[in-house]
């Protein structure tokens, strides 16, 4: 007990300092699909899971790629995570162009979010996992935020999860960094 209790402390240290110390994000135009589809290549385990729906000639956005993936890769393995137990699992990735930017979805059907969660997910230390930092969401939400987007969850009938990341497009995009600097 002791030992798990250390090795679970040593990790909410790790995620802590990773968010506490995030470094100033790389910005560069970026397809956005082209990060996805990267990013998408390290999960063939999941190709009877995973459908994968980007629609084409998205605009660019302007962002640190290594950043972006690091949040692809959390609601990822979120989604991943919360089918453990789901006998037809399926996770669906989508990007779609909307008025002034991009929304890219992430769709499980998995076990979906506690009521009582869903107004904290986005507070350190909040959640499901028995192994889990509670910093992962905390994370994904600060570099979306830098990143002049936002990120919001749902729960999806009957089942399951839905992760929604906002970006807008690179002229709307410039100016929402500029003014998140500020603040």
């Amino acid at each position: 007990t002791i030992v798990n209790q250390v090795g679970a402390l040593k990790n909410m240290v790790d995620a802590f300092r990773q968010y506490a110390r995030m470094p100033e994000p790389t910005r560069q135009e970026l397809d956005l699909n082209v990060l996805l589809r990267e990013v998408l290549t390290l999960y063939e385990s999941l190709a009877g899971w995973l459908s994968v729906e980007l629609e084409a000639n998205l605009p660019h956005i302007v962002g640190d790629a290594a950043q972006l993936r690091q949040v692809i890769h959390n609601l990822l393995q979120n989604a991943e995570d919360a089918l453990a137990e789901t006998r037809q699992p399926r996770i669906v990735v989508r990007s779609e162009r909307i008025a002034g930017g991009i929304q890219v979805s992430i769709i499980d059907n998995g076990l979906g979010f506690p009521e009582k969660l869903m107004q904290r997910a986005f507070e350190p230390y909040v959640t499901t996992k028995p192994k889990g930092t509670g910093l992962g969401l905390v994370i994904v939400k600060k570099i979306m935020e830098e990143h002049g987007g936002s990120v919001e969850i749902a729960n999806v009938v009957p089942d399951g999860a839905r992760v929604t990341l906002v970006f807008p497009a690179m002229a709307a995009q410039t100016a929402a960094i500029k003014a998140v600097a500020r603040a």
